[in-house]
């Protein structure tokens, strides 16, 4: 008995996390200050440090509906995979499991709370190949436009403008959420809606769904992205750009600059790419 409730006090968060999914695939709901603010809390400083918690009350589902839509995004584009983003990544737990299917690819992987970050980092330390983690807003992403092959998303707020800025033709995003299965044909209306990528399509998984939204171009034609540059600060900087204006960066002794003349620092190892509009601190 004991055990069945300290699961469902664990699951709660996501079950009432499911109830509120729908607005959040409206853009103009999903970022207001206020919507953000509020899930930044609960599921970041709230739950942050308990959240492996959480994904152990699914009692090994948590990641089913990403690892199917993992499968099918590599079934469509083969090994046409350089760069991934992991877009809220948390524990990391989404950056490891996709390490497993694309075990070459470089992972850029976002949260914009610091404390996830740090644990992201300690749980893909074993990752063979390069994760880079950043301190980063979804919605202002510090990447140029078409720069990113396979952007994945679970669990949080997903800003399908900025991702289909940001994914090149051809390439793909993919939605998930852990326990919302319920609303899984309302939420591929809600993405169509947007009219931002050529195909979406969707599955319920367990107690969740996936969302694989594909953006216009011949994904086996188009060219995978790539990091080009060594060390691998100067690879970080190669990649990233400013979140204000999009410029190049170039790498100096404790921060990153802009073309012109923006700053963003290093916190604990993680290049902090928030401004005064979009940071949730």
């Amino acid at each position: 008995m004991g055990n069945s409730l300290n699961r469902l006090a664990h699951i709660l968060p996501q079950i009432l996390f499911s109830m509120i999914t729908p607005p959040l695939l409206i853009p103009k709901i999903a970022g207001l200050s206020v919507t953000r603010f509020l899930v930044s809390f609960c599921f970041g400083r709230l739950y942050g440090n308990r959240y492996q918690d959480i994904i152990n009350a699914f009692q090994g589902k948590y990641g089913s509906a990403m690892a199917e839509g993992i499968a099918k995004a590599k079934e469509i584009s083969g090994d046409n995979i350089g760069i991934i983003a992991d877009c809220g990544t948390g524990t990391g737990f989404v950056t490891k499991q996709a390490a497993e299917q694309f075990p070459k690819t470089t992972f850029l992987a976002f949260d914009i709370l610091p404390g996830m970050l740090t644990q992201a980092r300690n749980n893909c330390k074993d990752i063979p190949t390069d994760v880079f983690h950043i301190q980063a807003d979804s919605f202002a992403l510090p990447l140029a436009d078409q720069s990113i092959d396979l952007i994945l998303v679970q669990n949080t707020i997903p800003c399908f403008p900025e991702f289909a800025r940001v994914c090149r033709p051809g390439g793909i995003v993919i939605y998930v959420d852990t326990s919302a299965g319920w609303i899984t044909n309302l939420a591929q209306r809600l993405v169509e809606k947007n009219r931002l990528f050529e195909k979406v399509i969707s599955k319920r998984v367990d107690t969740g769904f996936y969302i694989i939204a594909l953006k216009a171009g011949n994904e086996k034609k188009s060219r995978k992205c790539c990091i080009e540059g060594e060390p691998r600060h100067h690879k970080l900087a190669s990649i990233l750009r400013c979140p204000l204006d999009k410029s190049n960066l170039s790498t100096e002794r404790d921060h990153l600059l802009c073309q012109r003349g923006h700053q963003y620092q290093f916190h604990d190892g993680f290049p902090v790419m928030l401004t005064k509009n979009n940071s949730l601190q």
